[in-house]
């Protein structure tokens, strides 16, 4: 599983770096400290999950939440928030996130929240959508 870490903070990527890697099949493929950086290395690496953090600039997490999503919309983020309130987690969800999670909850539940997307991850892949539609078609006219 392919992990992006985007925190304004490096101490805290030092930090979900060491968490993240206790789990199985779990590679951190960039980590950067602003939101353009998230953008490119999304679009380059293609991760299956984003960790962002809610005081992520230029440009700020919501709107990298949705750039990313735009181009990319079976990636799964969880929101590391330092304020949790419900407004947050709303304009998270708004722009795309799909789990938002209290700093001071990291270390209890952020690995089984990893697994969780990772899942959502795996079933939006699974879908029969436009892209799977092509594929059989590529497949069928390769067959004639």
């Amino acid at each position: 599983m392919k992990i992006l870490l985007a925190f304004r903070d490096l101490g805290a990527s030092t930090r979900l770096k060491r968490l993240v890697r206790r789990l199985p099949d779990v590679r951190v493929v960039g980590e950067t400290s602003t939101g353009r950086g998230a953008i490119r290395l999304a679009r380059k690496a293609r991760p299956a999950v984003v960790l962002i953090g809610s005081t992520l600039r230029e440009p700020g997490y919501l709107e990298t939440i949705r750039s990313i999503k735009t181009n990319q919309p079976r990636t799964q983020f969880i929101v590391l928030t330092v304020r949790h309130t419900k407004a947050h987690v709303r304009a998270a969800r708004r722009s795309g996130a799909n789990y938002c999670l209290p700093v001071r909850t990291l270390d209890l539940r952020l690995p089984s929240l990893i697994v969780l997307a990772y899942g959502d991850y795996l079933a939006a892949a699974a879908q029969k959508g436009p892209r799977a539609r092509r594929r059989r078609q590529r497949i069928s006219e390769s067959g004639r």
